[in-house]
């Protein structure tokens, strides 16, 4: 059962980035890494880089975690702690994720900007076929 929140659509809803983490052999203060690479308006390719390299070292450990969690035996309490750090860890995934750059914000806007145009095509048509009373 405690596994299933780890996979639920909510998982993160009350969870906390961990404070600090051992990823890669080195711990890190992972929720101010994850605050300053988010809260930037612009990232370098090095940055980038560094997302996607933290993206990697989290993932890891939360797979590690979850077959732990999944084969270990282990009380009741250290499960609940091990779900909570997961989840914390796949929330730091998610922010990560949607950091903005500037590559992703045109694909974006050339994604909404299709869809308008696409939108007043299927208007101009309708209104095209419709009859005059």
């Amino acid at each position: 059962m405690l596994l299933s929140r780890v996979h639920s659509l909510v998982y993160w809803v009350g969870m906390l980035i961990p404070e600090h983490e051992l990823l890669g052999g080195s711990e890190i203060d992972l929720r101010e890494v994850v605050y300053n690479l988010t809260s930037k308006d612009h990232l370098t390719s090095e940055e980038v880089a560094q997302i996607n390299e933290l993206i990697r070292l989290i993932k890891d450990k939360e797979r590690v975690l979850e077959k732990r969690l999944a084969h270990d035996p282990m009380t009741l309490d250290s499960a609940k702690a091990m779900v909570e750090e997961t989840c914390g860890l796949l929330r730091a995934i998610e922010e990560l994720r949607t950091v903005e750059t500037s590559e992703k914000a045109e694909f974006r806007k050339a994604d909404v900007i299709s869809r308008l145009d696409d939108a007043r095509r299927w208007q101009r048509f309708v209104e095209s076929t419709k009859m005059a009373p």
